[in-house]
């Protein structure tokens, strides 16, 4: 925030018992205990000072949203989009979570690189990778990194769809279904929605019904 203007405290919402969300010019700008508001003398219809406003994003809210950053990445591996949205919901300010964020990144603790290639090899079985591919954008991944790691990916493993849709069809359908037009015309609406292409679909259909002879 720009200390420049004015840091009109507007209001003081109640988080919990011992927290409050406190707002400047209207906006959200942080939440602190209730014990930090009186130490900064932070008072509804008063302004803060630019010196105390430091002091609080870098004294307190800094080194807090980066603690919470490193607890959340003990339990489980988060993009970079989900950490970030994890401390906003935690109510830091963008100057704390960019801190954060800064920290976590230069020990590699988030790279969503890594995280992308990971969540492939992990769902790549059971998966098409259109399918990843839509997963990985909703995680907040970039377009670049996504095309990068499933071409990495899927020049190594080159047949991993294949094998998934002929699983599919060996287990699920009966040959006669795989025979009869009609019912082979469903089978593939229903692989497509799934995410294979069209070329897979065709190529195993063709081999389980070769293999039926």
């Amino acid at each position: 925030m720009d200390c420049k203007i004015n840091l009109l405290v507007t209001s003081i919402v109640e988080i919990t018992n011992k927290r409050r969300l406190v707002y400047i010019n209207y906006e959200p700008a942080f939440a602190l205990y209730n014990t930090e508001i009186r130490k900064y003398g932070i008072k509804q219809d008063s302004s803060i000072d630019c010196e105390v406003y430091k002091d609080i994003i870098e004294d307190v809210l800094n080194k807090r949203a980066t603690v919470r950053a490193m607890s959340l990445l003990k339990n489980k591996d988060y993009t970079e989009k989900e950490l970030t949205d994890k401390l906003k919901a935690g109510y830091y300010p963008e100057e704390s979570i960019n801190t954060a964020l800064d920290y976590v990144k230069s020990f590699k603790y988030v790279d969503d690189y890594r995280y992308a290639y990971n969540y492939i090899s992990f769902k790549s079985g059971v998966k098409s990778r259109k399918y990843i591919e839509l997963k990985l954008k909703e995680k907040g991944i970039a377009s670049e990194i996504i095309s990068g790691v499933c071409e990495e990916y899927y020049s190594d493993n080159v047949n991993v769809e294949l094998d998934q849709v002929l699983e599919f069809l060996k287990n699920r359908c009966s040959i006669d279904a795989v025979s009869d037009y009609k019912e082979r015309q469903k089978i593939m609406a229903k692989l497509y929605r799934k995410g294979y292409s069209i070329d897979i679909i065709n190529k195993a259909l063709d081999i389980v019904v070769d293999d039926s002879y």
